[in-house]
């Protein structure tokens, strides 16, 4: 975030990056300021489209793991192409334009007055002479500064070499400078991640109380919210293994909390968490000795389903890829006898995984159950789809809500942009850890057919207020219910969706853009006095 700000102030031009984590790009930096040397493991891109056309990459899909063997098994929606990560190999040579964009690092280099490294050991980045103008005379050379705990191979070229941190060397750079350190925007959604480890702290004890955070409180340590508090109680509250919830618990963890809530001991991740002042918030019931720890969710974390969103906004297309299999998979489904039913398929594979099996219920429906169907995609489950589900739950004395979830390709068809945000597999275990929802179809065809209703038991198919896009073939997906007089429309009465969530975050993003913009002009003219008091030392 420091270099983000002093590329802002123009002290810096251009970033040079061997990390392929994509988190230069996240921090704000232009993508025309910033050369990944090694690829960017958040992209794949079309080669055979000019210009190369990017995409998100998406964790699913088939590694290929062998030395620089780089398809990912997705196809472009553009020209039908094989797609290709950006990653380069150890003892690759990397070709692709972006995000490498050798052309923007070397031209930087070559107009340089000074060149700072921080944190890498230069073993990589001395093979390239064009960055180091090793063919200018030395004292026509950027003057080097590295910042490194150890050795490196061009200490003996450096104008300047500081044995140290660079979370440091930059606190105090910037505190020179006069300029402040932006917080790196966090987001306060919930996710599968957060679910699975309320449902680990349930299982630990007997009773689960959920301390959930102000708005206040949430600004001051990560950054401006996306959900507003009531929204967050709502949204812990649905996950069916939290007992109650405690509004307004402070962001630091006291001996006092726990006593007023007449709590044992307490349940975070295997993950430290931080005041703004770098303090541990459990600091004292650790302790105390009334701390426990769970794992955290491998494989989905809060900033890489917000860098999904953020590489939405500039364009990335999400691949519309309908492989013959998924095409005979939903074309066949329920076209009479010999047709293939997805939950045949389901129920094996809740059978086989065991992150599924700890999420799903395994209760089947009962005599006098009222048999309810729901579908959609249920994507970034939020408070909208919470809303939706109670006013579900809400229709029967005994609802047993059965929740189908489209394949990311059908979801991709009718929201188009980068939708689905999050994965099929993701989804799932998301409407799974919801307490209205009993039981989930992975891969519901489109439309509702007459074998699902018939094999399901179903006695209402809700809908909510949402446009109802056509089948491909141009017909009704609740033609089939609407006949059997049991399709009913449900009022939410929250107007959130997934299109609101993106759209608020991305206005976040602006917000805090702008609100370094406003304080600019104090901060250049502050630059300028410095620059002036350090011309009159020489």
């Amino acid at each position: 975030m420091s270099i983000a700000c002093l590329h802002k102030h123009n002290l810096v031009q251009h970033v040079v990056s061997q990390n392929c984590d994509g988190l230069h790009l996240r921090s704000g930096l232009p993508r025309a300021a910033i050369s990944e040397l090694h690829g960017n493991m958040y992209i794949e891109v079309c080669t055979s489209c000019t210009p190369n056309r990017e995409y998100v990459r998406v964790f699913d899909v088939t590694e290929r793991t062998a030395l620089h063997r780089h398809h990912t098994g997705r196809m472009c929606h553009k020209c039908g192409a094989q797609l290709r990560d950006t990653i380069v190999h150890f003892g690759e040579k990397g070709t692709l334009r972006q995000p490498l964009n050798w052309e923007a690092a070397t031209e930087a280099a070559s107009k340089a007055d000074v060149i700072l490294c921080l944190g890498s050991s230069l073993k990589v980045l001395k093979k390239y002479p064009r960055l180091w103008c090793m063919s200018k005379p030395p004292t026509r050379r950027p003057k080097l500064y590295i910042v490194n705990l150890q050795w490196t191979p061009k200490d003996d070229l450096a104008a300047l070499k500081l044995h140290g941190r660079c979370d440091d060397v930059m606190r105090l750079l910037m505190a020179e400078l006069g300029l402040d350190i932006p917080r790196y925007d966090r987001y306060d959604m919930v996710h599968y991640g957060h679910s699975n480890q309320l449902r680990q702290a349930r299982a630990m004890g007997d009773y689960l109380i959920v301390g959930v955070h102000t708005d206040e409180e949430i600004a001051k340590h990560k950054g401006p919210p996306v959900f507003t508090q009531e929204e967050r109680y709502k949204m812990v509250q649905a996950i069916k293994w939290v007992d109650e919830i405690a509004p307004g618990a402070p962001y630091v963890t006291t001996l006092e909390t726990l006593d007023k809530y007449s709590c044992d001991f307490c349940v975070h991740g295997d993950d430290i968490t931080l005041t703004i002042d770098g303090k541990d918030t459990y600091e004292e019931v650790k302790t105390a000795g009334r701390y426990r720890e769970c794992k955290r969710t491998q494989g989905v974390s809060t900033t890489d389903l917000v860098g999904r969103m953020l590489l939405m906004t500039k364009a990335h297309h999400s691949n519309i890829d309908e492989d013959l299999d998924y095409r005979k998979h939903t074309d066949n489904f329920g076209k009479g006898p010999k047709g293939h039913s997805p939950w045949t398929g389901v129920s094996q594979f809740l059978q086989t995984s065991q992150k599924i099996i700890q999420f799903a219920s395994g209760k089947e429906p009962q005599p006098g159950d009222t048999i309810i169907y729901v579908a959609g995609a249920f994507d970034l489950f939020h408070v909208g789809h919470v809303d939706f589900l109670e006013k579900v739950h809400q229709l029967a004395e005994k609802p047993y809500i059965i929740a189908g979830l489209h394949f990311d390709q059908e979801v991709n068809r009718y929201k188009g942009k980068n939708y689905p945000i999050m994965n099929i597999h993701e989804r799932t275990l998301s409407v799974l850890a919801c307490r209205y929802v009993s039981e989930v179809v992975i891969g519901a065809p489109y439309a509702v057919t007459a074998d699902l209703l018939d094999h399901f038991r179903v006695t209402l198919v809700c809908h909510g207020m949402t446009e109802v896009v056509p089948d491909k073939d141009g017909s009704d997906p609740y033609e089939e219910p609407k006949q059997r007089g049991i399709f009913q429309l449900v009022d939410s009465g929250s107007n959130l969706t997934t299109d609101l969530i993106v759209q608020r975050i991305i206005k976040n993003r602006l917000e805090f853009e702008a609100r370094n913009q406003k304080k600019e002009a104090k901060e250049l003219a502050v630059l300028e006095a410095m620059r002036r008091l350090e011309e009159e030392k020489h």
